[in-house]
């Protein structure tokens, strides 16, 4: 069976994670994607090579791609870069404002070679406002949006971005879901039209407890600015500005509900929202909540005490016993929750492995390979990853073969250093 997306033609001018995130995500869908990198190779194939030309972080973000590598900007490119954006239905682009046009390949260039293309562009901060011209990157992003404060863990002094990269991850899938919405508007009007993320508003996206601000919220939100503002003004460092805002929600010091645990041999995490799943995780671990009594005076200096006493207390009962002991006792009791693992250890765990999870598939220089299945599955147009990740320039004279072009002109474009 074919995927959902099989014939759609995608051309992915993007680097480093969120854009070619988004092209790969098509590809499991069934599109045939042709990455475009410059001579060189985009960075990401250059961050700690494990063979010349060849990154882990490369090959995770590019599968399923066949490859193109051209220099753009040589005055031979143009015919090339015309066929290119000819035979896409969607190109998706991920660099700042103004790289795109230097590149002719920006939404006004892409369009007057094919009208009805769907154009997908993807900044750090967004195309308008006085930092849209900034280059940018996950960290920067996760930094200016908050997800890094959103964090209370710090590293020597210092607040830490979420290793992941979530600003880009988000905005792939998104780009990705964005594409198809608009392949959807085509089938029905015959438009294309111009898609825009950013790592900026993906980072506020993913801040699910401090997205939406209420009429509610004025107040305390002025309060906590004028807080913030006086502190940077006095020279406070981060450990005392996060004291100050904790102050502010003593009942954040009593979490035991939803959080890691020390047992006697590792860790494991529990989650416990609401009042049912809370109630039942006190009897199964014996102990009462002070919080939730009738007669509990709820002052911030008793939320406080009672909450700081009950986590010392949850923490010693748990180191009480294993954590497989804990496991069986708290999934017996209907608990959320689970084992804290390193990634190396889900390569042959029962659960991935009866979902089918990890798949192999063969690289072109590192032979066969062992990665993540798509992230969805579907059962009337599957998807499946089509290829690993293209050697530099893997697919070029492949390609613009299927564009045209006669052999030695294709070998006049290489000696003359356009492609390579």
């Amino acid at each position: 069976m074919a995927g959902a997306l099989e014939g759609i033609r995608v051309l992915d001018c993007t680097q480093i994670i969120a854009g070619p995130q988004a092209a790969a995500l098509l590809s499991e869908m069934g599109c045939d994607v042709l990455k475009v990198e410059p001579l060189e190779g985009e960075p990401w194939r250059l961050q700690a090579e494990i063979l010349p030309k060849e990154s882990r972080e490369f090959l995770t973000q590019n599968r399923g791609k066949r490859g193109i590598a051209i220099d753009l900007k040589h005055p031979d490119a143009g015919p090339v870069r015309e066929s290119l954006i000819r035979w896409a239905d969607v190109l998706i682009t991920n660099y700042r404002p103004g790289v795109p046009e230097d590149l002719c390949i920006d939404y006004a260039a892409a369009s007057a070679v094919r009208p009805d293309i769907i154009y997908c562009e993807s900044t750090a901060f967004g195309k308008e406002g006085p930092e849209a011209h900034l280059r940018g990157y996950d960290i920067v992003a996760q930094a200016m949006s908050g997800v890094s404060t959103s964090n209370p863990n710090l590293s020597n002094g210092l607040p830490m971005p979420v290793a992941f990269a979530p600003a880009d991850v988000v905005t792939g899938v998104a780009l990705a879901w964005a594409v198809t919405a608009a392949l959807y508007h085509k089938q029905k009007t015959g438009e294309g039209q111009a898609i825009n993320a950013s790592l900026m508003l993906s980072s506020l996206f993913i801040q699910a407890g401090s997205r939406e601000i209420t009429a509610l919220d004025a107040e305390p939100r002025q309060h906590r600015l004028e807080m913030l503002h006086a502190a940077r003004g006095r020279g406070a460092n981060i450990e005392e500005i996060y004291a100050e805002r904790r102050a502010l929600t003593p009942a954040l010091f009593g979490n035991v509900y939803y959080r890691p645990y020390q047992t006697q041999d590792s860790y494991l995490v529990v989650g416990c929202l609401g009042p049912g799943p809370r109630a039942r995780f006190r009897a199964a671990i014996g102990i009462t909540d002070p919080r939730y009594e009738p007669e509990f005076e709820h002052t911030p200096e008793k939320i406080k005490a009672a909450g700081l006493a009950l986590v010392q207390q949850c923490e010693a009962i748990f180191r009480e016993k294993t954590n497989a002991e804990w496991l069986e006792h708290l999934l017996a009791a209907d608990i959320a929750c689970g084992p804290v693992r390193f990634v190396e250890e889900l390569w042959e765990d029962p659960q991935v492995v009866a979902n089918n999870y990890l798949v192999r598939y063969d690289h072109t220089l590192f032979g066969p390979l062992r990665g993540p299945a798509p992230i969805v599955q579907m059962s009337k147009s599957p998807t499946r990853i089509q290829r690993a990740a293209p050697a530099l320039g893997e697919h070029t004279d492949e390609v613009l073969a299927q564009l045209g072009f006669p052999e030695e002109e294709i070998a006049r474009l290489r000696a003359v250093n356009v492609i390579r």
